[in-house]
């Protein structure tokens, strides 16, 4: 058994080798691709700049507060794409036959799918993240203990699975319609964008839906009450201690329907 699993894992960092040096062998594009995701976010929080110039505040959230919530979500969300963002196509892979190449392989078909693209371009995104939070860090004039670093890191480790088992959990009705991708644009997409500014400002049904069915409000706008102490929202800021335990909760029921769909896959014939 530990054999059969460290001949898994020797094969699944190997296949991760592979993914990024095919990546890098045309760097002039592989640059500009992280150049191009970094202006892009920047793009929307110059934007945000812009409205705040003339509103001030939303929903008593200041420019630098925005920018910290934006900031969190875009690091998750760039960890998960590293990991998790080709899962959508998991309705090509079925269609055209790729998967049934992945169930005759020494590793699990999930570690397959996972190590089949690593996706080094989403460092765009983590770079724009990053310089984001520090610069909000600062701007707010934040001085953490220890204790609130480890729950920005759970926040952090938490809102990645959160967002990746939604992406694993679209991918799995694959297995049983063929077709899933556009299921990323009705649900992934739009709740996503909704995590760009403060929860409250949505409709209480929108609120309850991504807190406890969704749970996408614990990626970046309930930890950041806690670690912004904001304590003047309909949320109390004590829910955001609970997004890492959410995130692997979340995590394990998204696998666990994406392995029963692996159970009944059917190959496409194709």
């Amino acid at each position: 058994m530990f054999e059969s699993c460290l001949r898994g894992l020797k094969f699944y960092f190997y296949m991760v080798g592979v993914s990024i040096k095919t990546q890098l062998q045309y760097r002039y594009a592989f640059v500009m691709n992280i150049l191009g995701w970094a202006m892009t976010y920047a793009g929307t929080a110059i934007t945000m700049w812009v409205m705040l110039y003339s509103f001030q505040t939303i929903r008593g959230w200041m420019f630098w507060e925005l920018l910290f919530l934006f900031g969190l979500s875009v690091l998750s969300w760039s960890i998960c794409i590293i990991f998790f963002f080709h899962f959508r196509n998991m309705d090509e892979y079925i269609v055209e036959g790729t998967f049934d190449r992945f169930l005759v392989r020494p590793i699990h078909p999930f570690l397959h799918v996972v190590a089949l693209k690593f996706d080094v371009g989403a460092f765009g995104q983590l770079l724009f993240s990053i310089v984001a939070l520090i610069i909000a860090y600062v701007q707010l004039g934040l001085n953490w203990q220890f204790s609130q670093w480890l729950i920005f890191l759970g926040a952090v480790i938490g809102g990645t699975l959160i967002q990746g088992g939604m992406l694993v959990l679209i991918s799995g009705v694959a297995f049983w319609t063929t077709r899933s991708e556009r299921l990323f644009w009705t649900l992934m997409w739009p709740a996503k964008n909704l995590m760009n500014y403060p929860l409250t400002i949505f409709p209480r049904v929108i609120q309850l839906l991504v807190t406890f069915v969704l749970p996408f409000a614990f990626v970046n706008f309930l930890p950041a009450l806690l670690l912004l102490g904001k304590t003047k929202e309909s949320f109390a800021p004590y829910w955001g201690f609970f997004t890492l335990p959410v995130g692997i909760i979340f995590f394990t029921i998204c696998l666990k329907f994406w392995t029963i769909g692996l159970n009944h896959y059917k190959s496409a014939g194709s």
